[in-house]
């Protein structure tokens, strides 16, 4: 093996004490939670011709290993970030690039419904793009999505034109944290989006973005990731519904933090 070689990636399974369960021979990303035996995470992989490449979310039982395709994209389609609630269903992110350039074309927030991916479980064909449903449609690049505790509401990120203007005019974009409702039952139109941090109006200094929200337990308070550029990243915490500035968790200016879970 040549010193520059990239060891394949796998897919480890600790205890709640940090015990190891199972070592998975998976090349998979983003690994979450469906059920106790059950995890859904992202496959990516590019085409034999090289037309594009694709990312499809798999369910790994566990601690057996067995990989079963969860859904079934086409070439220059990729889902990932997924996130899960057992009556909310599965929200994901579907990002588009034009398989011949791979240049970026759409991302949006997704959401399949829960009896659906049950359906392909239990011996039912893939889902494919047709089975879910944008739910945040006009927000630009879409990320990090979080389930409330119930279910009913999705936290997430976007990228904002802010007030700052660039030198050839067009407007500086960060990213902010915002709250959808998707529609039940689904297909029907979601509820508005509720933007928890705002910075359109240019008080945030340019290179601030907020990202990665996770949600508490009952609910009640939202947690996410503010960084400024590659400088800094803090964890803050605000109590839904209420105004005044997010107060920091964890601060001292670390370089990067991402991916938060309450």
């Amino acid at each position: 093996m040549s010193s520059d070689a990239i060891a394949p990636t796998h897919l480890p399974v600790l205890s709640a004490a940090g015990a190891l369960v199972a070592d998975l021979p998976v090349e998979g990303t983003t690994p979450i939670w469906l059920d106790a035996a059950t995890v859904i995470c992202a496959v990516g992989r590019a085409e034999p011709d090289g037309s594009g490449r694709r990312q499809d979310l798999v369910a790994v039982d566990v601690p057996g290993g067995m990989v079963r395709p969860l859904t079934a994209v086409a070439p220059g389609e990729l889902l990932g970030e997924p996130t899960w609630h057992a009556t909310g269903g599965l929200a994901a992110t579907l990002s588009r690039e034009d398989p011949a350039t791979g240049e970026w074309v759409s991302t949006q927030l997704v959401v399949a419904p829960a009896a659906a991916v049950s359906a392909t479980l239990a011996g039912g064909a893939p889902l494919t793009p047709a089975s879910f449903a944008d739910v945040a449609p006009g927000c630009t690049w879409p990320a990090g999505p979080d389930w409330s505790p119930d279910g009913t509401r999705i936290a997430f990120s976007a990228s904002r034109p802010c007030a700052t203007t660039q030198s050839d005019g067009t407007p500086v974009l960060q990213m902010d944290v915002a709250i959808v409702t998707p529609p039940v039952p689904a297909g029907g139109a979601p509820g508005p989006v509720e933007w928890v941090t705002d910075d359109t109006a240019g008080s945030y200094d340019d290179g601030l973005n907020d990202g990665s929200p996770a949600f508490s337990p009952d609910g009640v308070w939202l947690a996410w990731a503010r960084g400024h550029e590659d400088d800094w990243t803090k964890i803050v915490v605000k109590q839904l519904g209420t105004t005044g500035t997010p107060t920091v968790l964890l601060g001292e200016e670390h370089w990067f933090r991402w991916g938060l879970d309450w």
